[in-house]
């Protein structure tokens, strides 16, 4: 599994810890059968006899002679603690908990609604973090401009040239002005011998969006040679006279990620009629499945404090 279903499992596991018959048996069972990556082909009978002896919190003994029983005890503890979850996700308790064997009920409903659905929230409640432990700590690789600011940085007919930061950029949050038109200049260590495909998020209080590629900021989201300029040539906040414009004070963060191998999601192709793509729970998870198939791609991280 991936650290991201490895820490979801365990998270999953201490929370399971609570309900009444769910041991230390069934703990290291759970983490076990329930297993991202291992075959649901794959017996209980098995993991009793191959699996859970090696674990030396548990010791010798025999595992497979009430591995039944231990299953529905992990099954019977996820029914009271998610209940209510799994209600609403059209899960039938009484088939998970009274499901005969070999019907889908019992533990295999109660994987497919793990992974299926609570790993999907799972998802949507940490990314931002998960992605942000993974960032580079790269000062000044993203800056708002004005206008005047942008054309002091362009050279004639040749691509953008940020200024170095100053020593203490890491230290300092930078700030943005409030309700002032700006220009955001990107600027990435990356390979000059390859183009990118650049995914740029922001968050802030108004929600968690897309900014690139999109229709509004980024149709374009290859990066032939950095540093870039948004919004692009054509995109519809280029034919605006307000560019990047945050109306409220308050923290605005930035991720971007750089591949080398573009994602093929149908989310990622600019639609006018959804000019800024919304970061939403399905899309979250589509995108840490694309990544997981990924070898060579880079976060990046940056805040603001948006200022009056």
């Amino acid at each position: 599994m991936t650290p991201e279903q490895v820490k979801f499992i365990n998270e999953i596991a201490a929370e399971l810890k609570t309900q009444t018959g769910f041991n230390l048996r069934e703990e290291v069972f759970f983490t076990l059968r329930y297993d991202k990556h291992r075959p649901v082909i794959f017996e209980h009978r098995q993991i009793a006899e191959e699996l859970m002896p090696k674990d030396s919190r548990l010791g010798k003994g025999d595992y497979a002679t009430s591995i039944g029983t231990t299953s529905q005890n992990v099954v019977q503890a996820m029914v009271n603690l998610y209940k209510e979850e799994m209600v609403n996700d059209g899960v039938n308790l009484n088939t998970l908990v009274n499901g005969k064997k070999g019907e889908r009920g019992t533990w295999r409903e109660a994987y497919y609604w793990l992974w299926n659905y609570k790993y999907l929230w799972w998802l949507g409640l940490h990314s931002w973090e998960i992605l942000q432990k993974k960032a580079k700590s790269i000062p000044n690789w993203l800056q708002f401009l004005t206008e005047e600011e942008k054309a002091a940085v362009l050279m004639v007919n040749k691509s953008p040239t940020l200024p170095p930061p100053p020593p203490s950029a890491q230290k300092i949050t930078p700030t943005i002005p409030v309700n002032q038109s700006l220009w955001m200049l990107i600027d990435l260590e990356l390979n000059e011998n390859k183009n990118y495909q650049l995914l740029l998020l922001n968050r802030s209080q108004q929600g968690q969006y897309l900014l690139c590629p999109s229709s509004a900021y980024a149709p374009n989201p290859i990066i032939e040679k950095p540093p870039i300029v948004l919004p692009q040539k054509d995109a519809w906040a280029d034919n605006s006279k307000e560019k990047f414009v945050f109306g409220e004070a308050g923290k605005e963060e930035f991720l971007a990620i750089a591949l080398e191998k573009p994602l093929n999601l149908p989310w990622l192709t600019p639609r006018e009629d959804e000019a800024l793509p919304e970061w939403n729970a399905e899309r979250i998870k589509e995108l840490f499945e694309q990544l997981e198939q990924q070898e060579n791609w880079q976060v990046f991280y940056q805040s603001f404090e948006v200022v009056e």
